[in-house]
């Protein structure tokens, strides 16, 4: 879905002519109501970005890795270790490092494989300056759900009851959207040395 095809949408639930995507009225109140709704829905659909470190098994210092150095770094939700395991390759969870301050870890450099940490991606915020061609930066199943949101935030000043049915109706897809989707198979380890 790219910017331009989002407002027409929203302007087609507002009920409203095209004309408010020029009005100065309604100019920032449509940015802000898309930021908001992204912000939202990129909370329960997240975008995962993902960042590699190599160690080899051989340093004895701690290595720091500041994830505010990574431009579209939200939250850190886990890792992975790949390493050789009895001549095969292996990807097992990794959980042997510490997080301060919710965006710098550390972890120890005698590890020995790549590890891989995955991370909510901030989605890329919509300005004034965004062209209609730009896509939107949501999870692909939840770009229904943009619409909806953006205009109950867009429209609650002018209508509370247009915007309630919104609202309503966006929750009502969020929740088929959450029962038709798989859910992950947990992994279970049996034997070991």
């Amino acid at each position: 879905m790219n910017v331009g095809e989002l407002k027409e949408q929203i302007v087609s639930l507002g009920f409203e002519s095209d004309a408010v995507l020029t009005d100065s009225n309604y100019t920032k109140v449509i940015r802000d109501g898309i930021n908001r709704a992204l912000r939202r829905i990129c909370v329960e659909f997240p975008l995962i970005g993902s960042y590699e470190v190599s160690y080899d098994g051989t340093g004895d210092e701690l290595d720091k890795i500041d994830f505010s150095d990574v431009s579209d770094f939200d939250v850190l939700l886990n890792a992975t270790i790949e390493k050789e395991v009895d001549g095969r390759i292996q990807v097992l969870p990794f959980a042997d490092f510490k997080v301060i301050q919710d965006k710098i870890v550390y972890i120890n450099q005698d590890v020995d494989g790549t590890v891989t940490f995955f991370y909510r991606k901030r989605p890329t915020q919509i300005t004034l300056t965004s062209a209609d061609s730009d896509q939107v930066d949501i999870e692909y199943k939840a770009e229904p759900l943009l619409a909806l949101l953006a205009s109950y935030f867009i429209w609650i000043d002018d209508d509370r009851e247009k915007a309630s049915l919104w609202y309503n109706e966006y929750t009502d897809e969020r929740d088929m959207i959450f029962a038709t989707s798989q859910t992950p198979k947990t992994l279970s380890f049996v034997g070991g040395v």
